[in-house]
């Protein structure tokens, strides 16, 4: 796996169906690809988040914004040994996702947005930012057969994460199987 964002202290987040399954995920840091940690994960929102198993010079936590329709940003991706590529994008509207979770299993949804923007395979978990460069949502699918429509979800529920997961930690519960 790519390295994402860092929307945390040391936490990057991607989509859940990228590590759903893998042990020992990977993230790549300055063209060096490191072991991760899950350390956040919900199959019904398809957000993860990891930790690099060991310290490194990360870059700072970007912040988490709240897209407005009509907005235009980028959606910053990574294509094979390049680096990452700014794609630009337009947030088309702000959306509730329903339907099954990763594993296709019933849910009640996510708060989404749809996008246009140019997509391909291998593009999942990589943040959409507004033009301030504040994380708006985490790219999750495309539409079926191309075209520029596209998905992410909401920095909302990366935050809602963020917070489960800190406040997990601060009253000591153990750590669920799905994490």
């Amino acid at each position: 796996m790519l390295f994402r964002s860092v929307v945390a202290d040391g936490l990057i987040a991607t989509v859940a169906h990228v590590v759903a399954g893998i042990t020992a995920p990977t993230v790549e840091v300055a063209g060096e690809e490191v072991t991760a940690r899950v350390v956040g994960f919900d199959p019904v929102s398809d957000l993860a988040l990891l930790r690099p198993v060991r310290t490194l010079d990360l870059p700072p936590a970007l912040d988490l914004g709240t897209a407005v329709a009509g907005a235009l940003g980028t959606v910053l991706v990574h294509e094979g040994a390049g680096g990452p590529v700014a794609l630009p994008v337009m947030v088309r509207r702000l959306i509730r996702a329903t339907g099954d979770d990763i594993y296709g299993r019933p849910a009640d949804g996510r708060d989404a947005l749809e996008i246009t923007a140019n997509i391909r395979t291998g593009h999942s978990g990589a943040p959409v930012m507004d033009g301030s460069g504040a994380v708006i949502g985490v790219l999750f699918s495309r539409l079926r057969g191309g075209g520029s429509v596209a998905y992410a979800v909401q920095a909302g529920e990366l935050s809602r994460l963020l917070e489960e997961r800190s406040e997990e930690r601060r009253v000591g519960k153990e750590c669920r199987s799905r994490w």
